[in-house]
């Protein structure tokens, strides 16, 4: 529950009071709800003092059965909100569980709050069942659901102190948890608002307000107080009592009861207030409202929802299928490569190169599909296998759809229609081949590694792929992942001491780097090094471009790659860079076991 902060220069802050705002909030079309809420929303000046102005709200929730809802009708936030921590225990009968409400094994907390007698802080969790229902993960203070690309589902705000404020859980996955329990969630809240002012004009009588509405009441009331918070005219009696029987003095002083004391003393006064007069005004408010179950239940359950995700599947009227539609739709869809991109900055995502043109990818590996690249660069899948993925993963998908065009992948097509998949290879699978074959011929020839380390296949390819091709900026990019897992992992250690020892101190004199190292111990094997590493030395230059911008010195690093400077077919280039990097690896690979090798 949050609410505007008042005007600090509205000394009759009266619409902020009166809580209107809280009265017609609803949860019906809410995104976020909120399970569990104790936090102070809003607190400004000193208490007792002109300019005070504090808000503190409270929400606690039951889930309970359809077939008792009745019983809970006039259930309020007094009797359901918790003033103790949940934990187990018994009576004469039974053992209770946590998150019982009034010992009801029906009626269940959806957040379990615990308690510690040595700890200040308290914790909140979300009921077991609620969470492990809904496959959820904690991390922290955010409750994931992994299976559809760790979707943030629940999370838990803290105040400054690190106390648990509110807990809030997507409204989607709490309806369909009910629905599957059968269930609505009632939901109960109360605020109060304070405000202190020299002077308020007439709002309530001294005799508090009160109103009521469809979903609560509200009262308010006013109050004069002395400066500080004491009520005005307010007049106090003090009884002073002390003994003086006790003498610090003695060995082993004893205190004697109370009823046997000896020398008791006392004496009486009054304490009249002073201190110039204040108004404390206050504005209460109760209010509950039920959340009511989904229709269906696909996550627990499996009930099966007609996906409205939109997909154009012609280049006419640009007609869109969605759900079973989509799904009994026999041809192909078109996509811009900038899905690829996409999906495979995702933490989850899954990637394989089947072909030079086709293979396989995801944003995890319960989404998964089949892709061709046409003749255009476009991305094509078939449809029903679209219809076929979760709804989360095609609302990934559909922002890069496009209509049809340059036709279906011709791999593809051989893949799916003709049964005789094509023989390419993909560069990025060549370069992945060649690094791993150096790095084994090196270690046969001389017991180290040509590399320092090389990263998982998995990671690799999701890394360097051909889908940098936005922009001259955007192929820099890919540059310098190459440079970095290819050239930044040459081993000069390794080099210098075992692999070309004659030549390591003329290469430490001239301080040589990686790229002029390998080609310096190419050339001691009989090799022009120089030109056998001119592919590396290129990307070297243009990875500078992703960081400095892509100057017109740059392209000149282009015509070292047989690329014509002034070229722009970005897509075409990525692929010769890579295959460029593919052969030049396995050219390094030749030459340990060929002419002139000194190993």
């Amino acid at each position: 529950m949050t609410a505007p902060t008042p005007n600090p220069d509205q000394s009759y802050p009266r619409d902020w009071l009166e809580m209107h705002d809280l009265e017609a909030r609803s949860y019906g079309t809410a995104t976020w709800i909120p399970l569990k809420v104790s936090d102070i929303i809003l607190k400004e000046g000193r208490s007792g003092y002109t300019g005070y102005r504090k808000e503190f709200a409270s929400v606690d929730c039951l889930i309970v059965p359809l077939s008792r809802r009745n019983e809970f009708e006039r259930v309020d936030w007094q009797s359901v909100n918790r003033s103790n921590g949940d934990g187990a225990w018994v009576d004469e009968e039974r053992f209770i569980p946590p998150g019982c409400y009034s010992g009801d094994f029906e009626v269940r907390y959806p957040v379990i709050e615990r308690m510690f007698d040595t700890e200040a802080i308290k914790e909140w969790d979300l009921f077991q069942e609620l969470e492990v229902g809904l496959q959820l993960s904690r991390r922290g203070d955010v409750w994931i659901r992994p299976d559809e690309n760790d979707a943030e589902v629940a999370r838990l705000k803290r105040n400054d102190d690190g106390r648990p404020a509110s807990l809030s859980i997507k409204a989607e996955y709490l309806r369909d948890y009910l629905c599957a329990r059968r269930a609505a969630m009632l939901l109960t809240a109360f605020c109060i608002r304070e405000a202190v002012e020299a002077d308020f004009e007439p709002m309530w009588p001294e005799k508090p307000e009160s109103r009521q509405f469809s979903s609560g009441n509200w009262d308010g009331g006013k109050v004069a107080i002395h400066e500080g918070g004491r009520p005005f005219g307010m007049r106090t009696a003090v009884l002073h009592m002390w003994r003086e029987s006790v003498n610090p003095a003695d060995d082993v002083p004893e205190m004697p009861h109370p009823c046997a004391e000896p020398a008791a003393r006392s004496r009486e006064y009054k304490v009249d207030y002073t201190g110039q007069k204040l108004w404390m005004v206050n504005g209460r408010i109760w209010t509950k409202h039920w959340v009511e179950p989904a229709a269906l239940s696909p996550r627990i359950g499996r009930d099966r929802v007609e996906s409205r995700v939109q997909f154009l599947v012609e280049n006419q009227e640009q007609k869109t299928l969605a759900g079973q539609d989509l799904e009994d739709h026999r041809g192909w869809l078109w996509f811009r490569p900038t899905a690829m991109k996409v999906i495979l900055q995702m933490p989850k995502a899954e990637f394989e190169w089947y072909t030079g043109q086709t293979g396989m990818v995801g944003p995890a590996s319960n989404a998964t599909l089949h892709f061709g690249i046409n003749k255009l660069g476009l991305i094509n899948v078939l449809a029903y296998k679209m219809a076929g993925l979760p709804e989360w993963a095609q609302r990934i998908w559909v922002s890069h759809n496009v209509i049809p065009e340059g036709g279906i992948s011709e791999e593809l097509h051989m893949s799916q229609n003709l049964a005789s998949p094509a023989r390419t290879v993909a560069p990025e699978v060549g370069i992945w081949q060649n690094l791993n074959e150096l790095q084994a011929r090196a270690l046969r020839a001389y017991g180290v590694g040509m590399f320092h380390r090389l990263p998982r296949e998995k990671d690799f390819y999701k890394i360097i792929h051909r889908f940098h091709w936005d922009s001259f900026e955007d192929l820099c990019k890919l540059c310098k992942e190459i440079h970095r897992i290819v050239s930044e992992q040459f081993d000069i250690g390794a080099i210098n001491a075992t692999i070309d020892p004659v030549n390591a101190e003329k290469a430490n004199q001239d301080k040589l780097r990686q790229i002029k190292r390998v080609a310096f111990w190419l050339t001691g094997l009989g090799f022009d090094g120089r030109k056998m590493t001119q592919t590396l030395a290129a990307i070297s230059e243009l990875r500078q471009g992703d960081a400095h911008g892509a100057g017109s010195d740059l392209r000149d690093a282009l015509e070292m790659l047989g690329i014509r400077k002034d070229s722009t077919n970005y897509p075409a280039m990525c692929w010769h860079i890579m295959a460029e990097t593919a052969n030049t690896i396995a050219a390094i690979a030749e030459a340990i076991s060929g002419p002139g090798q000194n190993g």
